[in-house]
């Protein structure tokens, strides 16, 4: 396995007070922030995605996930109490698939592009 992308989607969104909802599933175009991410990432760049997020909101912003986005190689994985704690729950799930690179992103950051996903993974050559 080449590429692995951990996406940390576990955070309560205390600071973000105008909605009450978590800011990562918040809509744009109709997608929450998740989903419009994946809709613009190119399949060919992750062999798998772990999405690290609390089990409720799985089962409420995400239960479609896998069959809307059937390219992506989509796993959940708890989160943890901390942001740490969640980057290392994502990283200890991807020990069985031994990926040479692994990126994590925040999922309230939708606005990536695949230039600089390419780039960042270049780069760790």
């Amino acid at each position: 396995m080449r590429n692995a992308l951990v996406i940390l989607a576990g955070g309560s969104g205390k600071r973000f007070k105008s909605q009450n909802i978590p800011k990562q599933f918040l809509k744009i175009d109709n997608l929450n922030l998740i989903e419009y991410f994946l809709n613009y990432l190119d399949t060919n760049i992750f062999d798998i995605i772990q999405i690290v997020v609390k089990k409720k909101f799985e089962n409420k912003y995400l239960n479609n996930l896998r069959k809307r986005f059937p390219n992506h190689k989509i796993n959940f994985v708890k989160s943890g109490n901390t942001r740490q704690e969640s980057s290392k729950f994502g990283l200890n799930s991807l020990k069985k698939y031994n990926p040479k690179n692994v990126l994590i992103h925040d999922a309230a950051r939708p606005y990536v592009t695949n230039i600089l996903i390419s780039k960042l993974l270049e780069n760790l050559k």
